[in-house]
């Protein structure tokens, strides 16, 4: 990795669109005035059985969702074609090659059109009981880049999905709590998953491809978010439950965490504007190890990139937990 990408086309990823081509006709529960019409459009994502696929297109369309991309892993999937005129409201985005969950939410925000982009993978299940049309009007007043779910495991319970920083001598640890009321922050949406504002993600630059590990992934765009001014919160009549909980992620501070440090952690804010110090390149050898010639060419690409986003941030690490403590105390 010679450069961080800055927008959703700094790295462009290969991919066909099938499907899509009728709209969606009149749905029971448009009908009932529950239905997001055209305020949120789905981005499902494909992960388990295409049982699990079938059963949550089934759901949404009977919720009133009137546009869905559904992002393939397999390119050569022998059913899209039968998907697409079973579900023609929906689009498939075939990828023409693997790549991460973030890449996959950047793609889906490409051809999604609706102000708001509702996350889900396919074995997750949207629970409508606490969902009604004035939910969805009602998204803008939010004010925050996502409104993202409490997520429930199999028996109903809730998941720890309240992520709270704490720093240590410039390393971060995550505290991971169930959330304990509605609106509480989050510094990321768990398994991505959430209502994005599609404006406010193209201006965050959206997942950054070049960091693999979801973990690391997540972190990097939701703390670069609250250190930009966005906010994440979790909200209660927003439910989603699993099908399958997936496997717990690896934390691990791994090749990944290197760009996650540099972009988060290193920035020093000033005023108006964030530069990263010259001085913070030992400690981010320290860190890193191996090469000091290779660690300074990342290094350099790292002020690079704050240099070019300088005016963006509107707080420094230090800062943004010391007021996250203050505030959630």
């Amino acid at each position: 990795m010679n450069s961080i990408p800055s927008t959703l086309d700094d790295r462009p990823v290969p991919y066909t669109v099938v499907g899509g081509s009728a709209s969606r006709g009149h749905s029971p529960a448009q009908g009932q005035g529950r239905g997001p019409g055209g305020t949120v459009s789905v981005l499902l994502l494909d992960r388990g059985s295409r049982l699990y696929r079938n059963d949550a297109l089934r759901d949404l369309e009977r919720l009133g969702f009137g546009s869905i991309v559904s992002v393939e892993v397999g390119s050569d999937s022998p059913d899209v074609e039968a998907l697409a005129q079973r579900w023609p409201g929906t689009r498939f985005i075939l990828l023409k090659e693997a790549i991460s969950p973030g890449e996959m939410v950047n793609v889906g925000m490409r051809e999604s059109t609706a102000p708001f982009v509702l996350v889900l993978w396919s074995d997750m299940r949207l629970q409508a009981a606490g969902l009604s049309s004035r939910f969805f009007e009602r998204l803008g007043e939010q004010d925050c880049l996502c409104v993202a779910p409490w997520l429930q495991a199999g028996r109903g319970e809730t998941l720890p999905t309240a992520m709270s920083p704490a720093l240590h001598r410039q390393s971060l640890k995550l505290l991971s709590l169930a959330p304990a009321r509605d609106g509480e922050k989050t510094i990321f949406p768990f398994d991505y998953c959430g209502i994005w504002s599609r404006e406010r993600f193209v201006m965050t630059g959206g997942f950054d491809g070049g960091i693999a590990n979801p973990y690391w992934q997540k972190l990097d765009l939701g703390f670069r978010a609250w250190l930009w001014g966005e906010e994440i919160k979790l909200v209660q009549a927003l439910k989603v439950g699993y099908e399958e909980v997936p496997a717990e992620e690896d934390s691990t501070p791994d090749i990944d965490y290197k760009w996650f440090w540099l972009k988060n952690l290193a920035p020093v804010f000033h005023g108006d504007h964030a530069a990263i110090p010259n001085r913070r390149y030992w400690s981010y050898l320290r860190r890193r190890g191996g090469s000091p010639a290779l660690a300074l060419k990342e290094f350099r690409a790292a002020i690079d990139w704050v240099f070019l986003n300088r005016f963006r941030f509107r707080s420094d690490a230090a800062s943004l937990v010391d007021l996250w403590e203050e505030t959630s105390s």
